[in-house]
This record gives structure tokens, sequence and C-alpha cells, in this order.
């Protein structure tokens, strides 16, 4: 079997094996029938990925996989990952995540035809349809969608992108994209030379329903610090006026620190007075309601908003297994 030269699906991940599985067996006929290469890096601390990767390689033998030992971590994985393959376009695809019938037909066909140097999926925006985005219409859309593409598998990378400067900076400017890496080295692209951009608008990436958010209990480091910083460190890209829209528009799209998320968040002990104290600049500016309603909730008791919580989601479950 020749290998499609044209693209690889990468896949970094962290003791998942079965979402994992659930994910690759939904969308193993299309690469099958592409021929497309899929390769997994492995920061588990169990061998049921390594076990899992062999039993499909019988099925589709382009799967390649490699155990990190030691484990890499979030950010690190990130590069090694990217490095891996050595085709023209690099889909880097988070764990939990798959894609539907058809996609890879849309996409291949779509970047034969454009040659971007980063191409983009949707998930379920609207708006805009299939388009380049090049010149001009760059920094548009880079304050529109750069909240959306903190998205793992929302990126596709270009072989000039990936062999560019973007990669190679500085650890202290890698510091600063902590939790973002995907996103800090399409910006400083973005920011070193033009670049050519293309959107895919049909809805194509999905999300496995049974996946738990690695980052929920840290969400005050990862959404509020860590996303301010990645942020923050592109002044030649954005005006302080548009770093704050941005670092906004995630939350106001997400709902990430609206008031049904901050319930969450104090259920779990996540939100309190300590972490607003620690992150309140920030905050104010990510945050898309008024800070002092996270700090009315962060000095309620954490076991009765943790009640409160259990029982509106027990509620909600009932009614959707009633409909």
């Amino acid at each position: 079997m020749t290998p499609n030269s044209l693209l690889s699906i990468a896949i970094p991940t962290y003791n998942r094996c079965e979402i994992l599985k659930q994910n690759l067996v939904a969308i193993l006929p299309q690469l099958i029938k592409h021929h497309v290469t899929l390769y997994i890096s492995d920061d588990s601390s169990d061998e049921c990925t390594r076990i899992m990767a062999g039993e499909l390689r019988t099925e589709h033998p382009l799967i390649v996989y490699r155990k990190n030992e030691p484990r890499l971590g979030h950010d690190a994985n990130f590069f090694a990952t990217l490095a891996m393959p050595d085709t023209d376009y690099v889909w880097y695809l988070g764990d939990s995540g798959y894609f539907a019938p058809g996609t890879l037909d849309e996409v291949l066909a779509a970047l034969a035809k454009f040659h971007p140097n980063f191409c983009f999926l949707n998930t379920s925006l609207s708006g805009g349809g299939t388009r380049l985005i090049e010149g001009d219409a760059l920094h548009p859309f880079l304050l529109d969608r750069t909240w959306y593409l903190t998205l793992s598998g929302a990126t596709i990378y270009g072989r000039a992108s990936r062999e560019s400067q973007a990669l190679q900076v500085s650890e202290a400017r890698l510091a600063g994209w902590k939790n973002f890496p995907q996103l800090g080295v399409l910006l400083e692209a973005c920011a070193q030379s033009p670049q050519r951009l293309l959107w895919l608008d049909s809805p194509m990436l999905k999300a496995n329903q049974r996946k738990s958010s690695y980052w929920l209990k840290s969400a005050f480091n990862v959404f509020v610090k860590d996303w301010s910083n990645l942020i923050r460190s592109f002044p030649v890209l954005f005006s302080e006026m548009e770093q704050d829209r941005i670092l906004r528009s995630h939350s106001v799209n997400t709902q990430l620190f609206g008031p049904t998320s901050l319930l969450q968040l104090r259920a779990i002990g996540a939100l309190t007075v300590e972490e607003l104290e620690r992150h309140h600049r920030d905050f104010a500016v990510v945050s898309p309601i008024s800070p002092m309603w996270a700090r009315l909730l962060a000095r309620l008791p954490q076991r009765l908003i943790a009640l409160i919580w259990w029982v509106a989601r027990s509620m909600r479950n009932f009614v959707r297994g009633k409909v």
C-alpha cells in the first residue's frame, strides 16, 4: 500500500485509550480509502493504547505508533507529534476528536486545489463559507476566529509552516505559549510572513462525548493566565484593544466563565477566592460577565454549590431521557 503523500493525521494522546479507539474505528474507513497514514504519539501511563494501535494495524497497516518514555507532557508532545510525518500536510487531531464521513474527500480535494499554508476545519460555526484568507483578509479573520483555533484538531499544518522559523523560537517565547503551542505556531507564522489560510466551512469535526477535560480543574491557569500570556505575546499582530477582544471572545463563544460554567467550577473547587485574587486583572478581561458575580459565588460553600450542581445536572439528564 503506497501511503498518501499529501496528508497524514497525527494524534497526541494521554490515557484515553477507549475514547481514542472509538474515534479511530469511526474514521478508519476513510483512512483506508485514501491510504492516509495515522501517527500516534502516546504519553499514556499504561500499554492500552499500544495494544489497541497494534490491533487496528491489522486493518490499516499505515498506523505508526510511538510510546514516549518518559512522558513528554502536553506542549512537548505537540511538537513531537507534528514532527513525526513527512507529508505535505499534517492534520493535528486531538485524541478526543474524530470527523464526519466524507471529510477526507473534501479535505484532500481542497488541499490539492488551494495549496494553503494552514487549513482550518469547522465544527458548527456558521457564516463566511469555504474561502481562502490572505492579504487584507488575514487580520479580520484572526480577530474573529483565533478563539476557535484553540481547539486541537481544527488546524492542518502545511510543510512550509512546519519547517518555518515559527518552530525555531526561543525557550522563553515558547513559555508564553504554554497550553496553546498549536496556536502559537500559527500566530508566529502570521507575524513573520504573509500566510495563505484556508477555511473549510462544512461541519466536519466531532467530539467524543465521553471525554473528560484535562484542564477543567485548572481552568483559571489555562484559560485566564496562559490564554492571556499567549495573546499578549503577539503585539505585532494585535493592538492592546484587539488583544482584549480576542481574550474575551473565547469565553463569549464557549460560555466558559459564564454563569453555568462558574457554578460548575465552584462545585469542583476550581473557583475560589484565592484563584480570583491571583488572576483578577486578566479575569476581568476574559470574563464575559462582571467578575463581581464570580466573587460572590466563590464565597458560597462549595458543598452547597456541588449539591445544587448535582441536582441541576440530574434534572437535565432526566428531561433529556424523556425527550
